[in-house]
């Protein structure tokens, strides 16, 4: 009969404790449902945290590695954040001079935002910064040996040419900066020669009168600088006509411009060849 009464405390708080259990599991039950359920925050939301609004300010105090800190912190918050991605990019691009971290976050823009209108503006951006790291990184076992030649060739062309260029002006100058004196030279040596013939001051004004044939070399030199500069360029593994636009004009939208000067050996515009050679107008 004691034992009965010993053993009633013992059972009632073994059933608190089970009762207990149930409550706890329960409301957790109930708490991971809510989190599921729970809607996505929207951009309009997202717009007005706190360190996404800090990181805004901050960039337009020139602070742009403080807006970085902030843009992240934002992106904690809120890892679905596109337009956040999208800022943090330009800002790493244009501001930081880090294109790895910029592609990245161009790259989560466009996953999250597939069917955004800034689609092909953003894929020009990673276009750019990779091109960006390719220059800045020459060294680096990631970056295609090809390429690095390519651009190392094109480095090479545009120098050359800047070199021809200036030549040409200088000459230009020169030759405009000589002609008045020409007219005023000739006036003695005119008055010299009918004077005076066998005066062996003769050859010396003899430069000037070859100079006044200056004009005329340098009109030719000057059509010869309006005529359209050609460039070519060989296709490399990856071309195609829109990234070609976008290196040598800025933008995809000029591939045409190619194209057209290419009909002869170009089918259409998707049949680029590695190792043709193409005329860049």
């Amino acid at each position: 009969m004691d034992t009965t009464l010993a053993s009633q405390p013992v059972q009632t708080g073994a059933c608190t404790l089970r009762r207990s259990l149930g409550v706890i599991i329960a409301a957790l039950t109930v708490l991971l449902a809510a989190c599921e359920r729970a809607a996505p925050v929207s951009d309009a939301e997202a717009e007005q945290e706190v360190n996404y609004l800090r990181a805004r300010r901050l960039c337009e105090q020139q602070d742009f590695s403080g807006a970085a800190e902030f843009y992240n912190k934002a992106l904690l918050v809120n890892p679905e954040f596109a337009n956040a991605h999208l800022e943090l990019g330009l800002v790493y691009e244009n501001r930081l001079a880090d294109p790895i971290s910029a592609i990245y976050h161009y790259r989560r823009f466009l996953e999250l935002r597939p069917d955004s209108d800034k689609k092909q503006l953003v894929a020009d951006f990673i276009e750019r910064a990779k091109l960006s790291l390719t220059a800045r990184l020459p060294q680096s076992p990631m970056v295609d040996p090809s390429e690095l030649t390519r651009l190392e060739n094109e480095k090479m062309a545009l120098l050359q040419e800047n070199a021809a260029l200036r030549t040409r002006v200088a000459e230009l100058e020169k030759a405009g900066n000589a002609t008045p004196p020409v007219a005023t030279a000739l006036t003695p040596a005119a008055t010299v020669a009918s004077t005076n013939p066998p005066v062996p001051a003769m050859p010396a004004e003899a430069p000037g009168i070859v100079m006044a044939a200056a004009p005329m070399i340098s009109t030719s030199e000057a059509s010869a600088m309006e005529s359209p500069r050609v460039r070519t360029y060989i296709v490399q593994r990856g071309d195609t006509l829109q990234s070609l636009a976008l290196r040598y004009y800025g933008t995809r939208g000029a591939w045409e411009k190619i194209f057209q000067a290419n009909r002869s050996g170009l089918p259409s515009k998707d049949q680029l060849k590695v190792g043709q050679q193409l005329m860049i107008p």
